[in-house]
């Protein structure tokens, strides 16, 4: 054990100044010094420490930077304490630790085509992960001309797609897509099985059901899947939620091990586009679902939505657009619901479509609703925003204003002019514990994040998806659009409010954000590294169109320059007297600067072409994994293997890719 310091200057014990320094001791005193003390020791006290304390303690002494550096135990509690998980065995725990802190290996990787039959390319439809993050699920989606109903399994290690539960074509959802939907699906466990449940999506022009379908077992092999339709049980008035779009469907992770997962929804428009309030919970606890013993042969499962619309208290205006994630308070054990911002009436207000800046939390526990004292500055007030919750605080970047009011009786739907910002809420604060579990704190506040300037180089995003990673530890800001739109301009919005795909951010416009202990300590990246196949390096080059001024460009495959590779510039205009197609673009940080480059060098930030916007995979009931998946479109090659019902589709098919912030195993390639 350390010597405990005496009170008197004159004690024997080491004062703990001495403890901290490196100096030679006084010659007068025999008090040993750090460097002094035995291996064992320095080895055991960095142990016990935290992290900001490793790093300060390594300052003061070299033998305590020789300890940290191969103190593998002590790194290992610093990413269980940053991600609640243990540290990847190739990597080591050290290694792990600085790249996700420091994002410095955040990057892109695409699966390797599948040589036999594989689904056509089509947009909007419900992509989902399962078994562990090991396997991908697409269902449905429309190509422009048609909906499909088609359902797919990808095997995530080998990248090879099969045909699923095409036995039950006759049992199985319609044709629909999810352009509005929140991913149209989630993966619920229950007990020791995972199911994946779908429900709504638009099955025709201006038709969307209510219905909900359950796909699986997932645990049994893909081939063996089948669908089955979820019925409300008999005594039960009034289970299926009224048709919506512009809703949140949020994953309630389950707290036990043995529990169920849940699936909340939340709010959105009903077909006269009026805003609605009604919270639903969907859960698998009750059914009687076929296991793996005895296979698929039940015709539905008996299990439906519980209502929670008649709470006590207040609770929230009707809203769409909003936002919505799910948050486990450590202090008072219980999981909450929170909701913020949104379109829709604001209090005291006459306006209908208005963009709301307040915070909400239901706790499941009470069935009761809890305003938060935080909003939004004036004239921040948002809708179409992302959220995410990270180290006990929630993230909100981006959205978008509501539309001026002399312009909102027409198309009242379409959105205003983005936000390009990140706000933060500090969760443990803002509720508090309490004899009824938890209220709300009498002052809590959004807080502006000012990211590091030389790392990021942000764009305006509305409807992007704020995905998570290692347990919450980094908050992926992805896709999305940019608004900015002329008044006229309405021909890039359709009559649900969803913009065009000519206004959709590029994948490598993707922002990594690590959170830090305060505000201004918050790390970020943008993650160019690497390419998915949406913009990898056979891609197309800019178009005349494409090269207008202020448009933002990646660049790629510089041989003379490659330290400028993964750059993102914005075009000045056409070189002057340039007759091998070059463009004058200007650098943002960290290199801040003009150059002239070939225009076979640059990759659009947005794209120019219909449907071919990525769709993102919703995580399974697992929890956060380390990669966050992808699906987009890549051109077919020569006798390429095509599904067989859909001869007339563009000769595209779905390519899948991943962007994670760890160094990529040395097995599985290059990064």
């Amino acid at each position: 054990s350390v010597p405990r310091a005496s009170a008197s200057p004159h004690g024997t014990g080491m004062h703990p100044h001495t403890l901290l320094s490196d100096s030679a001791p006084d010659s007068s005193s025999d008090a040993p010094t750090l460097e002094s003390l035995p291996p064992e020791l320095i080895a055991a006290i960095v142990e016990t420490l935290k992290l900001p304390w490793l790093g300060r303690f390594a300052c003061c002494c070299a033998a305590v930077a020789g300890a940290v550096r191969h103190a593998e135990e002590a790194w290992a509690a610093v990413w269980a304490s940053l991600t609640g998980g243990v540290a990847p065995a190739p990597l080591g725990a050290r290694a792990a630790v600085r790249s996700l802190l420091t994002l410095d290996q955040a990057h892109w990787r695409s699966l390797p085509g599948s040589s036999g039959e594989a689904p056509d390319w089509r947009q909007h439809g419900c992509v989902l992960t399962c078994s562990g993050g090991t396997r991908l699920i697409l269902f449905g989606g429309r190509d422009g001309r048609r909906f499909f109903c088609d359902t797919w399994a990808c095997d995530l290690a080998s990248g090879a797609w099969v045909r699923v539960a095409a036995h039950s074509d006759a049992r199985c959802p319609s044709p629909r897509c999810f352009n509005s939907d929140s991913g149209g699906g989630r993966v619920l466990r229950s007990g020791e099985e995972e199911w994946a449940v779908l429900h709504g999506g638009l099955c025709a022009p201006g038709y969307r059901d209510r219905l909900t379908w359950l796909l699986g077992p997932l645990s049994l092999p893909p081939k063996e899947w089948s669908w089955l339709p979820a019925s409300p049980p008999d005594h039960v008035e009034g289970a299926a939620p009224v048709a919506r779009f512009h809703h949140t469907l949020t994953l309630l992770p389950r707290r036990e091990a043995a529990g169920d997962d849940s699936l909340a929804l939340l709010g959105g428009h009903d077909r006269t586009i009026s805003p609605l309030l009604d919270l639903r919970l969907f859960s698998l606890r009750h059914a009687s679902l076929p296991r793996k013993a005895s296979g698929v042969a039940a015709a539905s499962v008996s299990v439906g939505w519980s209502s929670s619309t008649h709470v006590l208290g207040p609770a929230p205006s009707p809203r769409a657009f909003h936002s919505a994630a799910h948050y486990d308070h450590p202090a008072a054990g219980r999981g909450l619901l929170l909701a913020c911002c949104g379109l829709g009436p604001a209090a005291g207000g006459e306006e209908v479509f208005a963009a709301l800046d307040d915070t909400w939390a239901f706790d499941l526990s009470s069935g009761r609703w809890l305003e938060l004292a935080a909003r939004l500055p004036h004239g921040f007030a948002r809708s179409r925003a992302a959220l995410a919750v990270s180290r006990d605080r929630l993230l909100l970047a981006g959205g978008c204003r509501a539309r001026a009011a002399a312009l909102a009786t027409y198309l009242p739907l379409t959105p205003g002019p983005a936000f390009d910002d990140v706000w933060l809420l500090d969760l443990r604060r803002g509720l508090l514990p309490s004899e009824l579990g938890l209220r709300p704190a009498a002052v809590s506040a959004w807080e502006r994040c000012v990211l590091p300037h030389e790392r990021a180089h942000r764009t305006p995003h509305a409807n992007a998806t704020a995905g998570t990673l290692h347990g919450g530890a980094v908050v992926l800001v992805l896709g999305g659009h940019d608004t900015f739109l002329s008044p006229l301009a309405d021909e890039a919005v359709d009559s649900f409010g969803d913009l065009a795909d000519e206004q959709a951010w590029a994948l490598h416009e993707t922002e990594a954000i690590v959170v830090g202990e305060r505000p201004e300590r918050t790390e970020a990246r943008l993650c160019t590294r690497g390419a998915p196949h949406s913009c990898g390096e056979g891609g197309a080059s800019p178009s005349r169109r494409q090269l207008v001024g202020g448009a933002r460009m990646l660049v790629q495959g510089l041989e003379t320059q490659a330290h400028i590779n993964g750059s993102i510039g914005t075009v000045v205009s056409r070189a002057s007297g340039s007759a091998d197609g070059r463009v004058d673009l200007a650098l943002g940080p960290p290199h801040s600067k003009s150059i002239s480059i070939r225009c076979q060098h640059l990759r659009p930030s947005r794209s120019e072409a219909r449907g071919g916007m990525p769709t993102i995979a919703a995580p399974g009931g697992g929890g956060d994994g380390s990669a966050l998946w992808v699906i987009s479109p890549v051109e077919r090659a020569a006798g390429e293997g095509r599904a067989a019902e859909a001869p007339s589709n563009p000769p595209r098919r779905v390519a899948v890719s991943c962007i994670s912030v760890l160094p990529q195993p040395e097995h599985e390639g290059s990064a």
